[in-house]
Formats: structure tokens, C-alpha cells, sequence
């Protein structure tokens, strides 16, 4: 499912639609002195609550619309947006704890929106980024985010339980998940995974026992933890 970027272990996600978005030159800048020095990530604490809620203000901005507009035609309606993923990545050089989200700090939110122009319905898509809950930009694409198909479900595991949850299951395992290895991601998406596991919502926690390489635990709303590949 994941793969390195470069030769430093940046990590990015071998979906279709990563790779759409990846393409379309989705990529995480670093993070600028004047960014980190913004006190503790404008207030991040791991909880992606407040997250969403500040990426589902900001697709929804002035700015956004003219940048769908300026690719889809100036005549072009918004139908409606779907949050589609929320992405938490380790800072490159950081060190993380494997039990507190509010170390990744390199945050995305990812969209599908229908518009219809020309008489005709299509699904764009708008990658929100942020430092912690620091807003930094956002990108669209013409081209539909798939691998997911929401995150609308009830969020009853919030990021910082998945960890530990996550954790405890390495404890349990640690002859196949070494303790020592790092968290580099999460991602929270209902993925298109085969039944009966479809379009569930769950947290994948990303661990690097070594560069170029990953281990995925998948962490559901009923606190089930299996592990991925």
C-alpha cells in the first residue's frame, strides 16, 4: 500500500487516488521557520475535530471556488462536497510519539466535489493542508479522490485512542511490530476495502521499522485492531 518517495523515507500512499493527486503535483512542502514558530501549531492537540471542521470552512471559501471556476468555467455550480480522507503525517525530522497524535503535525484533508457545468456533472477534488491547524493552502485537481467513500461516519475512536490502541497491539505482537519503530502516519477514511469491511470507518496507523518500509494497523470505531498486508 506504501511506498518511499525519496531516498530520505518520505512515505506517500500507493492508491489511486494519491496517485491521481500525486500527479497533479500534490506534494507537501516543507513546513517555513515563520509556519513552526506559530505556537504550538495553532493549538493542534491531535484531535482532527477541529480539523475537519476548519478544512470543511476553507473548501468552501471564496478562494476555492474561484480556483474550481478557473478550471471547470466561470458558469460552473457547486453541487456538493464530501469529505474523503483526513491524512496526519510526520514533519520531516520530527520525532514522534507513537501514543499522541499532536506529533504529525503535517495535515491534510481531502474532498470530492460535484460540479456541474455545461450542463453537465463531474467530481473534482480539494486537498485542504494545514501544519497542526495551521492553514497553509489548498489544491484542486480535476480528477475524482478515490480509495474512500467518506469519513461521515461516527468518529467514536478519535486519533490519540487509536494510538493507543494501535500501541497496545505492538506490545502484543512485538516479535512482528518492533516497539522502536517509529510513527510516520495516519490516515481516516471508510475505504473500499473488500466486504465486509467496506466503506467502514477506521484509522490506518503507519509505523517504519525501516526506511523504505511500513507497517499498517488498521484501527475501527469498535476498537478492533488488524493488522494490514
Amino acid at each position: 500500500m506504501w511506498e518511499p518517495l525519496d531516498e530520505e523515507g518520505t512515505m506517500r500512499l500507493v492508491s489511486i487516488g494519491a496517485a491521481l493527486a500525486l500527479a497533479a503535483g500534490i506534494i507537501v512542502a516543507p513546513v517555513t521557520a515563520a509556519q513552526a514558530d506559530q505556537g504550538a501549531a495553532c493549538g493542534w492537540t491531535g484531535d482532527v475535530i477541529p480539523l475537519m471542521q476548519k478544512a470543511d470552512r476553507r473548501v468552501r471559501s471564496e478562494r476555492v471556488t474561484e480556483q474550481i471556476k478557473a478550471r471547470m468555467g466561470e458558469n460552473a455550480k457547486i453541487v456538493s462536497y464530501t469529505r474523503m480522507e483526513v491524512d496526519l503525517l510526520a514533519q520531516k525530522g520530527d520525532k514522534t510519539s507513537p501514543t499522541k497524535a499532536l506529533t504529525l503535525r503535517n495535515n491534510r484533508v481531502a474532498y470530492n466535489i460535484m460540479v456541474k457545468s455545461g450542463g453537465k456533472e463531474s467530481v473534482i477534488s480539494a486537498q485542504v493542508r494545514f501544519y497542526g491547524l495551521c492553514y497553509r493552502t489548498t489544491v484542486v485537481v480535476q480528477s475524482a479522490w478515490v480509495g474512500s467513500t467518506g469519513t461521515d461516519k461516527p468518529l467514536t475512536v478519535n486519533a490519540n485512542e487509536a494510538l493507543k490502541l494501535a500501541e497496545a497491539y505492538r506490545k502484543k505482537h512485538s516479535d512482528e511490530f518492533p516497539l522502536d519503530a517509529p510513527l510516520v502516519m495516519m490516515n481516516l477514511m471508510q475505504a473500499t476495502t473488500a466486504p465486509p469491511d467496506f466503506g467502514k470507518l477506521r484509522w490506518y496507523v503507519n509505523y517504519a521499522p525501516a526506511p523504505g518500509e511500513l507497517q499498517i494497523l488498521a484501527v475501527y470505531m469498535n476498537g478492533k485492531v488488524t493488522p494490514m498486508g
